[in-house]
């Protein structure tokens, strides 16, 4: 499975005209799309940074989509006087669910630059040391990894019950954050970001409890 992630930054007071201009132009567009299987929508609503994901069930499937994501970021840019700050794809490598996806849950977002050649090493560490550690964490919702195979980027979100159950879970996982980037050879720091489910539509193969 792979996604395209776009990044947009809109003025606080238009946080709310992007939702609704997700879920009423965005998603459905992109539900109808050959090969499309979810859509989802993080925001943060203090600074006007919103993540607009769609999930694809293959590499060609994404490729193939590539028109319709121009025309509907541009389009949303658009329509809420936003700025496209980038737009990424990633293979997913993991996706773990303890619970169905739904609207206003929180998500922590990591971002790593690693090296290309680490990525596989990079997944055998969240799978077999993070996720352990995150199942066993009060609210815990879900973790899913996605990498960038030629670049070595990789992200990594989680989704809690409650900001409150996010913020709780943090004293248990800081320190394995750092020893995920050693795994992938980080160039930097890890980036950590902090969104709300704003928008979610995935089917059921994707939304089910599942690990990989």
């Amino acid at each position: 499975m792979f996604i395209r992630g776009t990044r947009l930054q809109v003025a606080p007071d238009k946080v709310n005209p992007a939702i609704a201009h997700f879920k009423e132009k965005v998603a459905p567009t992109a539900r109808k799309t050959p090969g499309n299987v979810g859509v989802a929508l993080l925001v943060d609503s203090k600074s006007g940074h919103v993540i607009g994901i769609t999930y694809w069930e293959s590499a060609k499937a994404l490729a193939a989509s590539e028109q319709m994501g121009i025309q509907t970021r541009t389009q949303s840019a658009a329509e809420v006087s936003g700025q496209i700050v980038n737009v990424e794809r990633f293979e997913i490598v993991i996706m773990d669910r303890a619970a169905a996806p739904k609207e206003g849950t929180a998500v922590r977002v990591n971002t790593v630059n690693g090296d290309a050649d680490k990525v596989d090493a990079l997944t055998v560490f969240l799978r077999n040391q993070v996720l352990p550690v995150l199942k066993a964490q009060k609210g815990y919702r879900a973790m899913i990894v996605g990498v960038d195979r030629q670049t070595g980027r990789s992200t990594t979100s989680t989704t809690w019950d409650t900001m409150d159950d996010l913020k709780a879970s943090e004293n248990a996982i800081s320190h394995l954050r750092q020893e995920a980037a050693k795994a992938a050879a980080a160039s930097g720091p890890v980036e950590v970001e902090i969104f709300a489910t704003a928008a979610i539509d995935l089917a059921a193969p994707v939304s089910a409890t599942t690990s990989r």
